[in-house]
């Protein structure tokens, strides 16, 4: 309850140094002055120390992005007026565009007690997903004689069943590398030897997720828009190095996805920064990157507002195509195993919103890869035979037209043989970024 009362009271905190930042950035012919950006460093610290006071309040921190969201707008727009880039034909087009479809999305989930009730649904499994991941049991300590009771949280986490059980994995390992990294101990080889070695192969994707969460957070917190790109790059090479030493090979791409995760979820304005320095370092971990960015994009709080959309800004926030591809293939990733009990939802999705996927591979990518991983990490998953089965009821034909096209009624033998050719070659941790994957499978046997 304490902890839940100081998060009220901070929000105010973090929502008036970051409008104040973003203020300070409108003005006009002084963004370099020095003065201005250490004021604004200052403002941008303060409302992240505020900030981590609720970040695991799903509704206050909901709030918090949509706010934040609406101030970015303002900023943008007076930027854009007083550079004159509003009176451009293709400006108001933009906008108008946009407002329509925000506003049809809004209806088309609302319009029908059909779709109201997979809205509800909807909440609800990113509700739960989220409070999983946020409220682990698992210690973040060691116990009094240096141990860590990973076979025992290993057995907890399965023992809430099939779908809790991979998100309650993630947030064990990432728990995991918090006991380490807060002791100061030695990291090196975190997956690949003692304890976390001889766990079952079954629970090393999501461990794996888990420990690149805490080495993302513990190698970019110190950072802000405006550190000196010497340290960025420093603490990206921390981050690549810890992901390097603690994993097993063939799995590096469920921690090094992470990094995207945590800093599209709790360090937005680090989005832009955090890429074009990483791409200097490593052109697979940027693809990486932008995939864990889409996940963020599915949980972010305020796409679970009717007319707000992750898939917008999937399409709207990567510098390039094959960043938008990964973010796309992350957003489907996190969207089609979060509401894998539910069908329906993926196909009312595929109902209204077919014509913005058809385009690209990105949804179908995320789809399976999402399917491989919850199947490896629970054999037998019982949600994911059913899925993979699942036709759609309504006759309409552009319906079950889409759910052929972008599914498919072979996708449990799809997704089947591309597991175990994956499995094989020892390359799982694919499943974290976008890929042609009949082509990728195909390829690995040449």
């Amino acid at each position: 309850m304490l902890e839940s009362a100081e998060g009220v009271l901070k929000f105010p905190v973090a929502v008036s140094c970051f409008a104040a930042q973003r203020m300070l950035g409108m003005i006009p012919l002084v963004g370099d002055w020095e003065p201005m950006r250490a004021a604004q460093k200052a403002l941008y610290e303060a409302g992240e120390s505020a900030k981590k006071d609720f970040s695991s309040n799903t509704m206050l921190f909901g709030a918090f992005q949509f706010g934040d969201k609406a101030q970015s707008a303002v900023a943008t727009l007076a930027s854009d007026a007083m550079t004159l880039k509003i009176l451009r034909p293709s400006y108001m087009m933009d906008v108008v565009s946009s407002l329509i479809q925000g506003s049809t999305d809004a209806y088309d989930a609302v319009a029908t007690e059909d779709a109201r009730d997979l809205l509800r649904e909807q909440f609800q499994n990113t509700g739960d997903v989220i409070g999983f991941v946020n409220h682990s049991e698992a210690p973040t300590t060691f116990s009094t004689d240096g141990t860590y009771p990973l076979e025992e949280q290993v057995e907890k986490c399965y023992s809430r069943g099939d779908y809790p059980a991979l998100w309650l994995v993630e947030g064990l390992g990432e728990r995991f590398a918090q006991a380490y990294l807060d002791a100061g101990w030695e990291t090196r080889d975190l997956l690949t030897t003692g304890k976390a070695a001889g766990l079952p192969e079954k629970t090393q994707l999501m461990m794996h997720a888990g420990i690149g969460i805490s080495f993302a957070k513990h190698e970019i917190d110190a950072l802000t828009p405006w550190s000196p790109e010497d340290d960025v790059l420093e603490a990206l090479e921390r981050f690549l190095k810890l992901v390097r030493q603690s994993s097993m090979p063939g799995y590096e791409g469920a921690a090094l996805e992470s990094l995207g995760l945590v800093t599209r979820t709790w360090y937005p304005q680090l989005v832009g920064l955090i890429s074009s320095n990483l791409l200097a370092l490593d052109v697979d971990a940027v693809e990486y990157f932008w995939h864990g960015a889409g996940r963020a994009m599915y949980f972010s709080p305020m796409y679970m507002l009717p007319g707000l959309s992750p898939w917008d800004a999937a399409d709207q926030e990567p510098p390039d195509e094959t960043a938008r591809l990964n973010a796309r293939a992350g957003v489907a990733w996190a969207f089609t195993i979060v509401n894998v009990r539910q069908p329906g939802i993926a196909a009312n999705f595929l109902r209204h919103k077919a014509s913005r996927i058809q385009d690209n591979g990105a949804y179908t990518n995320g789809v399976y890869s999402t399917l491989i991983m919850a199947g490896d990490m629970v054999p037998g998953h019982q949600y994911i035979s059913e899925f993979c089965q699942y036709k759609p009821a309504d006759a309409e034909t552009a319906m079950t037209d889409a759910w052929a096209r972008h599914i498919g009624d072979d996708a449990f033998d799809k997704v089947t043989q591309y597991a175990q050719a994956l499995k094989a070659h020892n390359r799982l941790g694919e499943v974290f970024r976008y890929h042609d994957l009949p082509q990728f499978v195909a390829d690995l046997d040449l």
